[in-house]
């Protein structure tokens, strides 16, 4: 151990590239903390205080008289990273239109926000999000090649959950956070028409970087919200 580290973080930090590498698939539990505290040749509150903050940050579940174990991708763990809803609040899960899949360069942009190298090759799904059966917002998904290997249109399409769900289950990139900017922007015509809106209407530009629980940047998504009879809600513990 790093005495210069303290030991629940290296513990943490254990677990973490345990998760990333497979060890532990979702759904599956972490040993017992007794035996993890043997393991680590700690105290059982320091393997409590390592697996706090992952279970904060929805990589792992705790189950009474079960034990902890590696999240899954459900609907509902993905929905809270899905921000848009009616003004009064009310969560609504969105219906999701698959549009089309490409393979492409980096931009020198996208290879900043991945920390790829200058044109590195990208794959890009684009979707649409629907709720209560009206267009919400539409969606530009950039994904690193090297991460998804053999991923197409028709597997991306043909999904039995949500995307995050299959970055997880097939790919081992379990996304814990995200980071976003947002600004108001003028529709260009292309994104207008897919919304359902004048070109130059008003929308909101959401910019988010996905993070796997490693830290590493998995996604880079663009998003355009017609925030009209929308709101954009966020909150946090």
């Amino acid at each position: 151990m790093n005495v210069e580290t303290p030991i629940w973080r290296q513990v943490r930090a254990a677990i973490v590239a345990e998760i990333a590498a497979g060890e532990f698939p979702p759904g599956t539990p972490l040993p017992a903390e007794k035996l993890l505290a043997e393991r680590f040749g700690c105290a059982i509150g320091t393997i409590r205080r390592a697996t706090d903050g992952l279970v904060a940050e929805g990589a792992l579940t705790r189950q009474q008289g079960r034990g902890t174990f590696v999240a899954g991708h459900t609907p509902e763990r993905s929905f809270r990273f899905f921000h848009l809803r009616p003004a009064d609040g009310r969560p609504l899960l969105p219906d999701t239109q698959f549009l089309d899949f490409a393979r492409l360069k980096a931009t020198p942009a996208q290879a900043r926000a991945l920390g790829l190298a200058p044109t590195a090759p990208l794959l890009r799904a684009r979707h649409l999000q629907c709720l209560a059966g009206e267009p919400a917002m539409l969606e530009e998904l950039w994904l690193p090649e090297t991460l998804f290997p053999g991923l197409d249109g028709q597997r991306f399409a043909g999904r039995p959950g949500t995307v995050y769900d299959l970055y997880q289950r097939e790919f081992g990139l379990s996304v814990t956070r995200i980071e976003e900017q947002l600004r108001a922007i003028a529709a260009p015509a292309r994104i207008a028409s897919r919304l359902g809106l004048a070109a130059a209407s008003p929308v909101l530009m959401i910019e988010r970087v996905a993070f796997a629980v490693d830290g590493k940047p998995v996604e880079l998504r663009l998003a355009w919200a017609d925030t009209t009879s929308l709101a954009y809600f966020n909150s946090r513990a």
